[in-house]
Order: structure tokens, then sequence, then C-alpha cells
């Protein structure tokens, strides 16, 4: 679950695994957790390295934006919407898991630039337009802007004006939310229940406190409910804590915060137009303070990676890649240095061009149509945006050689998860043409895998014949149409996915 990639490079990428976002922040949290049990046992060393650790939603968060955001090969991917759901992201958008550093609220403070702009965007998510982009999410639910009660991620973040000294705000958006998203009904509940998270924000909401940091011995606290609480613990006599409750709410002041642990230098940032390239490719490498030195493993022309060859370099000016190459940085600030990340870039096999007559889904782009053609393969896991989706249509592509070539095959990668309604196509047709005008049906497929199988299968579906002279290879595969009866999704239109195309 990128766990590897998250203790290597100080962050999970899309490349590294789907969800990656959440995981990253799940993580982190996870880390200071482990810390404040190494503190309880006396192991400093434990707690230092843990605390250091719980940091690392620092690396994706992108200060130019005010967002933490996903990350692909080494840079910041693009395009960027806030209000996409999106397979970065678990069951939510970047409004909804941005404020999700329980355990460094002070520090995401700080990152925002301080109280007045992290009030500012806490305001802006609550004052929002109340609608979500991307892929539909049935847990996105009790949407107060992009707010959602209906998902775990967001149910502190009413308490966060606490932190900044507007406890008022905090006791107007929880009135608001034990209000309007809880009723006396069947449907009372505005999301899924989620093993008792959403009744226990109501009893502790009303009663007036909240944990925002499990795992630490503080609460915050709001305007109660009610004008009397009493609770019993334990069989003891019950106790009135109606005015302790009003008194810790009626103050402003926050406790002071440890800082008796290492902080971590965020990584660099590498980037460039796309992850294969024709000729050649300018690569930036940046950091997020303009203070920090950037070093580099530098390229060798004759990529001779020995042990004795390898030297970092400092970087002074954009990089120009002739080959394929991985590039590995650091960033280097007051004599510390940052994790090290790579990021790969692949000369193309061919300088072909291609043309998809079909409209691919936006959240299955793989970064634009030259990746059915860059030589570059997606796995099992499609969430980490290797493959192209088309749904509730067929798929039709005529990719230019630039010159008459003998070809003797030609192939595409396809793949089934049928219990994400990506299912094979029923038969694929590949063409061959001189003009462009005139196409020749080469060869028809029909495929093989069983729509039922619901493990995730790729597979590679070949035409082969004797040599044919020809220019232009059209391709097309035909969708598998609605969802039929004992599918889950019975009546929703289904998926192709497709890769890599290739011409031989």
């Amino acid at each position: 679950l990128g766990l590897k990639a998250y203790k290597q490079n100080g962050f999970i990428s899309v490349d590294d695994d789907s969800e990656s976002v959440s995981k990253t922040l799940e993580y982190a949290y996870d880390d200071w957790c482990i810390a404040q049990m190494a503190e309880i046992l006396n192991k400093k060393e434990d707690y230092d390295y843990f605390m250091k650790r719980s940091q690392n939603w620092k690396n994706l968060f992108n200060y130019k934006t005010g967002f933490i955001q996903p990350k692909k090969n080494g840079g910041w991917q693009k395009p960027f919407d806030p209000k996409e759901v999106t397979n970065n992201y678990t069951e939510a958008n970047a409004w909804q898991y941005t404020f999700f550093v329980p355990q460094d609220i002070p520090g995401m403070i700080k990152a925002f630039g301080g109280k007045e702009k992290f009030e500012a965007k806490l305001d802006e998510m609550f004052n929002s337009e109340s609608k979500t982009t991307g892929r539909e999410q049935a847990d996105v639910t009790g949407l107060i802007g992009q707010y959602a009660h209906g998902n775990e991620p967001s149910h502190h973040m009413a308490y966060l004006y606490n932190y900044i000294g507007k406890p008022k705000k905090t006791a107007e958006k929880v009135k608001f939310i034990l209000d309007n998203f809880y009723k006396n009904s069947p449907d009372g509940l505005i999301g899924n229940e989620d093993c008792g998270q959403m009744s226990a924000w109501y009893v502790l909401s009303s009663i007036g406190l909240y944990k925002v940091t499990p795992g630490s011995n503080t609460w915050e606290t709001a305007k109660p409910y009610f004008k009397k609480i009493k609770i019993k613990i334990n069989g003891k006599k019950a106790e009135n804590i109606s005015q302790v409750i009003a008194t810790l709410n009626n103050s402003t002041k926050k406790s002071e915060v440890k800082n008796d642990y290492p902080l971590i230098i965020t990584v660099p940032i590498i980037e460039a137009e796309n992850k294969s390239f024709q000729d050649k490719m300018k690569v930036e490498i940046t950091s997020q303070n303009t203070d920090d030195e950037i070093y580099y493993l530098e390229l060798l022309k004759n990529h001779d990676y020995s042990t004795e060859k390898l030297r970092y370099i400092k970087y002074t000016e954009p990089l120009y890649v002739e080959e394929s190459a991985t590039i590995s940085t650091y960033v280097k600030r007051n004599e510390k240095n940052s994790n090290i990340i790579s990021a790969q870039f692949f000369k193309k096999p061919n300088n072909y061009s291609i043309s998809i007559k079909s409209k691919v889904n936006s959240q299955y782009a793989a970064g634009g149509s030259e990746a059915l053609i860059d030589g570059i393969y997606g796995d099992e896991n499609w969430k980490k945006g290797e493959w192209q989706g088309y749904q509730s249509q067929d798929f039709e592509a005529i990719i230019d050689l630039k010159e008459t070539k003998k070809i003797n095959q030609i192939s595409a990668d396809f793949l089934q998860d049928s219990r994400s309604w990506i299912l094979m196509p029923t038969k694929i047709d590949y063409f061959v043409s001189h003009n462009n005008k005139d196409y020749f049906l080469m060869k028809t497929i029909t495929t093989d895998i069983d729509p039922r199988n619901n493990n995730v299968i790729t597979k590679k579906y070949t035409a082969e014949t004797l040599p044919t002279e020809a220019r232009y290879v059209k391709i097309k595969a035909y969708n598998f149409g609605k969802l039929p009866e004992w599918h889950q999704g019975f009546g929703g239109d289904a998926f192709i996915f497709i890769d890599e195309i290739e011409v031989k």
C-alpha cells in the first residue's frame, strides 16, 4: 500500500499506488501515534524518528495553491482541480483532505502563512459552491461548501477555528451540522455510519467536546447542545460537567506545542512537460523554499552509473535530457538533507502520431493521447493513472507512422476489472491504409476473457499477418455496452481501458 515509497521518498506518489495523498496523510498521522508510544516508553531515538516522519504531509503540501496535492514522477500532477474527486484521494477531493493533519495543526497553520490566511482558507472551504467534479462518490454527502460531513476526513474541520482564536465560528459550524445533518428518521444520518463515527460525532459535539487529535490528552470544545450534561464513567456517580465545558469554551488560549523533535527538509519538485519525449526535453528542479540548495545525480553521457562514478552536483540551471534517463535529486538546508527522490523520463521509441476519434474520460486520460504510443506500459493497478478509459462508446484511433513501412504485427493492451465497470472490448478490428482514406481490414479479434471474472486482468491482443506496406494503422475496439443483470452496476455503461498500441 505504498509504504515502501513512503519510507524511501517521504511521500507516496501517483506512480507508487492509488489514493496516494490519503495514504501519505494517514501514514504521517500513524507515525505520530507511534511516536507518542515511544515517548511513553522513554525511547527517545524512536520518538525522534517517527516524529520526523509524521511531518511527511509537508512533502505534498503545495505552498502556491494552499492544497495537499498528488505528485507524479517527482512533480505536481497536472491539471489540478481541488473539487475533483479522483483516485488520488480516498472517496474525497483535495478540499476534504487538505486539512487532515491532526497531529501537527500548528505546523499546518504555519504552512498556510499564519492564522489569518488559515482562517481565510477554512472560510473558503465552507463558503464554496457545494458541487464536486470528477467521479460520482456516494460518500461525499452533507456538504457545506466543500466540507463533507458524510465522510470522516472532514469531521474535525469545524473545530479548527479554535486553533486560531475563533471559537464562535466553531460553535456556529458545529450547531449547523447538529441541526441539519442529524434527523429523527430512518435515514437520519447524512452519510455512512462507518462503525459508529457519525453517531460518535453527534454525541461528543452535542456535549460540547471533540477529540481533534486522537492519541493526545486534549479536547476541543464548542457550545453544548444541552443546558446540563452528566457523564457516568465505570459505574461511578454521574458528574455534572456543564460548567467545566462552558469555562473551557470561553477560553481562546491553546496549550503550548512541544518542539523537541527534528523537522524534515521537504523534498524538491521535478518539473517537465511530460514523462516521455521525442528528441529532447527540459527538466527543472525547484524547492518550495527559495533559499534551499538543490543537488542532483550527474547525468553521465555513457550511462555508466557504477558506484565509483556516482556524484551529486549542485543544480544551477535547467537540465536537458536527450536519452531515457532517471533524475535523482535532494534539497540541502542548513547542512541537513531531504529525502532523495527520482523521476524517470523516456525517449519515445518512434516518431508516430496518433489521432483518437473517441472521447476519453477525463479521470482516466493517462496524460494525453500520446500515452498510447510512448513505450510506457501500465500495470494491473490502473488507479495509478497509466491507462486511458472510454465509457459508453467504442474506441477508435488512427496512428500515422510518418512513412510507408512493412507491417506484420499490430497489438494493443487492454485491462479488465469487472467490479469497477471496466470490461474487455467484445472484439477488436485492426486496419491498415496507404492514404488515410482507404482502409484494409487486417484482422478481427474476438476477445476471450469472461466478463464475470472479477480478477484484474491485462491482455495484449495481437494481429499478425504477412508483411503489408502501409503508413496508417487504425484500431477499433467495441465497447461491452450496458452492464448485464448479474453485475452489481446493472444498467450502467461499461468502460474500455487501453494502454500501449504497438506496430511492428
